[in-house]
């Protein structure tokens, strides 16, 4: 990525959308590489601008993004590589996409009570790292295999934590 691209939008959200839409390219939809995208974008945001404060007015609000967006099939890119799941206890939970491990979604282990499976993206055919948080957010578990996390490990866990939080309910079935 371009250095001080950061001036002219949130560094942080566009590496987190960059990243997305890699792995969508990774899993069949055609996407230019990084670089080249973003010289494509700030050529088409700066047209007709004078200055660096025009430019970084213009890429303001997601408005860098919004026009990578509009150069890229995003349907598709929305398909293989959503930003959110929606958990049974109807939390929408982020996607993180990393760059050398598969997608991550992190959520308490109460939202995922009723999901059966493992979350997955690139139309099924990738599971989603699981980060299962106790109540103070801190992870408990990690898996790609929820089904084996309900059978083999969540009455341990369930142990655990109904010990420490007394309030919560902890099903014996979660799955």
């Amino acid at each position: 990525m371009e250095v001080g691209i950061g001036r002219f939008t949130d560094a942080e959200e566009l590496e987190r959308f960059i990243r997305r839409i890699q792995f969508a390219g990774e899993h069949g939809v055609e996407i230019p590489a990084a670089d080249e995208l973003l010289r494509r974008v700030l050529r088409q945001l700066a047209t007709g601008l004078s200055s660096f404060g025009e430019l970084r007015e213009a890429a303001k609000g997601g408005g860098l993004i919004a026009v990578i967006e509009s150069m890229l099939p995003m349907r598709q890119i929305e398909e293989l590589a959503p930003t959110h799941v929606v958990l049974p206890s109807g939390r929408r939970a982020r996607i993180e996409y990393h760059d050398e491990r598969g997608p991550s979604v992190a959520s308490r282990l109460q939202d995922f009570f009723g999901m059966k499976e493992s979350p997955t993206v690139a139309r099924g055919a990738v599971p989603l790292v699981v980060e299962l948080l106790a109540p103070n957010q801190r992870p408990v578990q990690v898996t790609t295999d929820l089904a084996s996390f309900w059978r083999g490990l969540y009455p341990q866990v369930r142990k655990e934590l109904s010990r420490r939080y007394p309030k919560h309910k902890w099903p014996e079935q979660p799955g």
